[in-house]
């Protein structure tokens, strides 16, 4: 399975709602930082230049935090994608 391809950010709040309850995200000038279970991944990309009221955001950044955070068999039932 490839990692190209993108997913809205709604979509990955969506999914961290349903499968990280408590998680925590404070956006930052060029990314996201989502803690959850005492890990941080700090580097979520806020999306391109521009309105980024809900920006695609490329799936192997998504791949990469959600393995780090332990959530992946859970993720995996909310995005189809990963």
């Amino acid at each position: 399975m490839s990692s190209s391809g993108t997913i809205a950010l709604m979509d990955i709040w969506a999914m961290l709602d349903h499968c990280a309850p408590g998680h925590t995200r404070k956006q930052r000038t060029h990314n996201w930082a989502v803690s959850f279970g005492g890990k941080t991944f700090p580097n979520l990309p806020v999306g391109d230049h521009g309105a980024r009221k809900n920006p695609e955001i490329q799936v192997g950044w998504v791949k990469t935090m959600v393995r780090h955070l332990g959530i992946m068999e859970c993720a995996k039932t909310q995005i189809e994608r990963l």
